[in-house]
């Protein structure tokens, strides 16, 4: 079907996010983008004669949107295989130095592919737009024909002048011209512990001297704040030794992740904090202040015992909140319908069922800048939306719940972007 044309859609259910579901609703789309929102029978008799499709019993909704993600990292559980590299040890560090063993195995190529694969699957699991971090830069022409929308976060980590200053002149190289046909350039500055101070400010510079939206990897762990905040413990002791660097170079913040980076001022407006686990109430209280996102990664934190965030004290505070998978290191699948599932759970009472949706499609979308073109079905958005199936499809006021739980139960059918149907072939 053709973008350019004219077609009503419609199906059992239509979840638009941001207003009430609707029984039997419809959108209409009109050259690639919603032009209404309604109950079929409404609808119809608006415009007689427009083509209809209707995909039966079945929830109409929009794409799911996984804003922090790292798609190069795909094929990682077959890598760790072929490495030997095991389990992750007995606390996080261990976990990052797994990591980084079995990222020095592999080949551009064989990151490329993974890469590749990631976005089909993505695509797969109804997700229509990435927050994804690129740490290998050769590997960027896997975006180049992606429908899917989102922003691309170039990875910037190091303690030494030259290696970040070759890494930030690398990056401006590629700005010229956007990773795909609907991403656009971002900048991750990897985490304060992988970063000294000094490259921590360049990289945050550089990044506001393009105009480059943020995304860090903030209170992710235990491990973290004893680093940032006293200069000692595991990532002193094991990650510095691997990465020779010196911990004593750089100042002891003497206080929490996020007071360390949002207190100096270091991050702005609609960056994104990723993780934000180990968080106080002053440390929300920066967040809101600064007026940065927050990216939950629920499996992640739970497969890698870093703690559980504080849901209802961030949406106390209304901190903006949405979903990321992370990677296939550290979670079991890059399906946001599973991590929704065990975010509601995981997180029982913390949130509404319509509230986790929201997080799980609207929230990134606004995380990403992309409120105007995904993440909500609404007159004059992008005509993007997925098609799921339930094994046994509720009745209306159940239809939230369902949908929050039914995690690896949905089956997404049929996925859209701008009125086209990208989903791969199975």
């Amino acid at each position: 079907m053709s973008p350019r044309s004219t077609t009503l859609f419609t199906a059992s259910f239509v979840l638009p996010i941001a207003t009430a579901p609707l029984d039997q609703g419809a959108l209409l789309a009109v050259g690639g983008r919603i032009n209404a929102v309604g109950t079929l029978n409404a609808l119809s008799a608006d415009y007689p004669g427009v083509p209809v499709v209707d995909f039966g019993d079945a929830v109409l909704l929009p794409p799911m949107v996984n804003a922090h993600t790292h798609l190069e990292l795909t094929s990682f559980p077959a890598w760790a295989a072929a490495a030997e590299a095991g389990q992750a040890g007995q606390d996080f560090v261990d976990w990052v130095l797994s990591l980084i063993k079995v990222r020095r195995s592999v080949t551009t190529a064989q990151v490329t592919d993974s890469l590749a694969i990631g976005l089909k699957e993505s695509m797969r699991f109804g997700t229509g737009a990435i927050g994804d971090i690129c740490t290998t830069l050769d590997a960027i022409d896997a975006y180049r024909q992606t429908p899917i929308y989102g922003r691309v976060f170039t990875e910037v980590l190091g303690h030494t002048d030259d290696l970040v200053a070759d890494r930030l002149l690398a990056i401006k190289l590629l700005l010229g011209r956007p990773p795909g046909k609907a991403l656009n350039w971002g900048l991750a500055p990897h985490a304060p512990y992988t970063l000294s101070a000094a490259a921590l400010d360049r990289v945050l510079a550089f990044s506001a001297a393009q105009s480059l939206q943020n995304t860090i990897h903030l209170a992710e762990s235990a491990d973290e704040t004893r680093f940032v905040k006293e200069g000692r413990g595991s990532i002193a002791d094991k990650l510095f030794a691997a990465a020779q660097w010196d911990p004593a170079g750089d100042p002891v913040a003497g206080c929490s992740p996020v007071q360390a980076v949002c207190r100096a001022g270091r991050l702005r407006r609609n960056d994104l904090v990723v993780h934000g686990v180990q968080v106080n109430d002053a440390d929300i209280a920066l967040i809101k202040q600064t007026g940065c996102h927050v990216v939950l990664c629920p499996r992640s934190n739970a497969t890698l015992k870093t703690g559980k965030a504080p849901v209802a004290d961030y949406l106390r505070a209304d901190v903006p909140l949405s979903l990321g998978t992370d990677s296939l290191a550290s979670a079991p699948s890059l399906s946001l319908w599973d991590e929704l599932a065990f975010a509601r759970s995981w997180f029982a009472g913390a949130a509404s069922p319509r509230k986790w949706l929201e997080m799980a499609t609207l929230g990134g979308a606004c995380a990403l800048g992309l409120q105007n073109r995904v993440g909500q079905l609404a007159a004059g958005v992008d005509a993007s939306f997925q098609v799921v199936k339930l094994t046994d499809l509720p009745g209306l006021a159940e239809l939230e719940e369902a949908l929050c739980t039914a995690g690896e139960m949905v089956k997404v059918t049929h996925l859209y972007l701008a009125a086209r149907n990208v989903l791969p072939e199975r």
